[in-house]
Order: C-alpha cells, then structure tokens, then sequence
C-alpha cells in the first residue's frame, strides 16, 4: 500500500498525485480547512463528479472553496496510516485491543453474512472458471488501462478492473445469487458486468469492458480482502506467469476472502491485526 502525501491552500484533488496511484492506496490532502485522507477507490466512488470533470480531467486539478459536506466523512485530525501498527511504537495492549476490536465487528450482528452453501457455490464457481480457459481472468492492476483488456502470453484474455468486480461479487453472494461459468461467460460477452467505477471518457474510448458499477455499488460499505491480493511488483501483466494471475483472481475474486466494513471504519481493513481476526469462523 502506497501513501502519498500532499498540501494546498484549498481543498484540491491532483489528478497527477492521484491518477498514479492503485485503488487501495491512500492519499493525504492537507488544506487550511482541515486534513483528508482517503484511498483512490474512495474517491472515484464519492467524487465520481470530480473524475468526470474537465478541471480534472483536463486542467488536471479540482478545487473549491471550502470542503463539500460529503468530503467530511474523510477528514481526520492526523492521519490515520495502517501500518504503523507493525512498527515498535505500538505496545502489546494496543495489538490486543485492535485484535478485539476485529473479533467484536466479526460476530456484530451488523456485520453482513454470507450464506455458507452461497459461498460454497461461489469457491466452486471461482474453481471452474480458472480451469476454463476460454474465460478471461481478470486483474485489480493497472488503474490507468481499467476495462481494457490484453492476451497474455499463454494467449488467455486478461482484463484489467478497479475492485469494482469485486464488489459485484460479493454484492451477488449477499443477495443469494450465483452463476453457473455459460452464463458468466455471456454476460461478459454482453458487457453486463462491472470492471470500473464510473465510466470516463478514456474508458469510452479505449475499453472493451466498460460497465460501471452503478447500482450494483455497495453504497456505504467497503469492500475489503482478507488475504492480500497485491502483486507485488511492477511488472506488466503480459511478463507475469500465468500461474500468478491465477492465484491473483482465485483471491481477489472469490468472496469467501472478502469482508465488509462501514465506510467510516474503512482504514481498519487495511491493519493486518485487524484482518487476520476476519479469518476465524468463516
């Protein structure tokens, strides 16, 4: 996870700090009205205006005057970043507590449960479609070339997403639904799934997979992995093995490795304490 960090004398998005970013990484605003912080999938889910705008797009740079009210959501007095659980400052009762506090959202009765056969159905599913080679896979990598595609070396389809499909996904299994690999398969021919956010000029023109989100969005919630999903590194996909993609997609794919919180407690799915309290009892 890349952190960035950044000032300005109002509240500001700068799409050359934040157009280099994945979706999971975070970025810092820090502005006379306060300190913002927020992950790049946040904002193109909240600010899906600021993305689409021309100043943005364009002018590479959105500002206004003061904060916009959905913007308070995000400010913090100091930053919150993640990993500095992992380092010496943080003593064994702060581990615990942060532990505790992932077992107490784990069995919150506002936690949303998956049923067990649905995410049996959906680990099968996720199975089936790696051994099918006339599937593509698809990859959160990327972000500048999201809903394009490529033909990897083995001459297997790849296509390039947001966590956007990921968020389909586990939206279905909440919703009891699954999908046998024919039909999966015609609506992605159809173009009926998810692979971005919102739908910018550029995806337009250069996407083959260009469905937003939309409605399918899980308004309030985000969506987080338990085992991490990242590469790793920054090799282009066509030089990665075939067996690495794989292993990608079972991962970020499959939501029996997946977990929901309250926008608002988001940060937290990015501490590993926390996360690895997700892992019990699933």
């Amino acid at each position: 996870m890349k952190i960035v960090d950044y000032s300005y004398n109002r509240f500001c998005f700068k799409a050359d700090i934040i157009e280099a970013l994945d979706d999971n990484d975070i970025f810092i605003m820090r502005t006379p009205d306060g300190t913002f912080q927020m992950t790049k999938a946040e904002f193109y889910d909240i600010f899906s205006n600021v993305v689409e705008s021309d100043s943005y797009q364009k002018g590479r740079i959105y500002y206004s005057k003061k904060p916009p009210k959905k913007a308070l959501q995000f400010m913090t007095e100091e930053p919150l970043i993640a990993n500095v659980v992992e380092n010496d400052f943080i003593d064994d009762e702060i581990k615990t507590r942060i532990k505790e506090i992932g077992r107490l959202w784990r069995k919150s009765k506002h936690n949303p449960v998956i049923l067990k056969d649905v995410l049996v159905s959906w680990n099968e599913t996720i199975d089936n479609w790696i051994r099918d080679r006339n599937m593509p896979l698809i990859v959160r990598k990327e972000t500048k070339k999201k809903g394009q595609s490529l033909i990897h070396p083995c001459g297997r389809e790849i296509i390039i997403s947001d966590n956007s499909f990921a968020i389909w996904v586990f939206g279905r299994a909440m919703n009891n639904e699954t999908f046998s690999i024919s039909q999966l398969k015609k609506m992605l021919y159809n173009n009926e799934i998810p692979m971005v956010m919102m739908q910018t000029n550029e995806i337009k023109e250069k996407g083959k997979y260009t469905k937003p989100l939309g409605s399918y969005s899980l308004s309030g919630w985000k969506v987080c992995h338990i085992e991490p999903v990242g590469f790793n590194t920054n090799k282009p996909i066509e030089e990665l093995n075939i067996n690495q993609i794989e292993n990608h997609f079972r991962k970020y794919a499959n939501p029996n490795n997946m977990f929901l919180l309250p926008k608002g407690l988001g940060p937290l799915g990015e501490i590993q304490l926390f996360i690895d309290e997700q892992k019990n009892e699933r």
